[in-house]
C-alpha cells in the first residue's frame, strides 16, 4: 500500500528572465509561522477587523507577500529570498503568488481556512470567523 514516502510532491513553475523557479506551496508549518508573524494578514484572510491605519496595512502588505513568496518557492523564513522576491516585479510576483496559493489550498481559501479552523477549534483555540472566499481567478500569461 503507498504511504507519504510515494506521493510526490506538488509544484509548479513560473519562468523569471529565462529561470524557473519552482514552487512548492507552503507547509503547515509554514502558514503557522506566516500567520504568526504576520496577524492582520491572518485577520484579513478570515474576515476579521485589522486595527490598523490603511497606510500601516499598506506597508505590512508588501513584507508579508515577500515572506509568503519566499515561503513557497522552498525558502520559509530566509531573509536573503525575501528581499529577492521584493525586488522582482509585480506581474512575476502576482504570477508566483497565485501558483502558490493553487499548490498550497488546492480546493481554494475558503476551503482551507474552513478546514484549519476546525483543527484550531479541534485544539481548543479561539475560532476564526470565516467570509465567503473562493479561488483566486487565474492571471492572463
Amino acid at each position: 500500500m503507498p504511504g507519504l514516502l510515494d506521493v510526490a510532491p506538488s509544484f509548479e513553475t513560473h519562468n523569471i528572465n529565462g529561470t524557473d523557479v519552482h514552487v512548492t506551496g507552503v507547509s503547515a508549518t509554514g502558514i503557522a509561522v506566516l500567520l504568526n508573524r504576520f496577524p492582520e494578514v491572518r485577520m484579513l484572510m478570515t474576515g476579521n477587523k485589522v486595527d490598523l491605519s490603511p497606510e500601516d496595512l499598506m506597508a505590512k502588505v508588501p513584507e508579508a507577500i515577500d515572506a509568503i513568496l519566499a515561503a513557497g518557492t522552498g525558502n520559509p523564513g530566509n531573509p536573503e529570498a525575501e528581499a529577492v522576491a521584493n525586488m522582482l516585479p509585480a506581474g512575476d510576483q502576482l504570477a508566483l503568488l497565485q501558483k502558490i496559493i493553487k499548490v498550497t489550498m488546492p480546493k481554494g481559501v475558503g476551503p482551507f481556512v474552513e478546514a484549519l479552523t476546525a483543527i484550531m477549534g479541534g485544539l481548543g483555540v479561539e475560532s476564526m470567523s470565516i467570509p465567503d472566499m473562493k479561488s483566486p481567478q487565474p492571471l492572463n500569461g
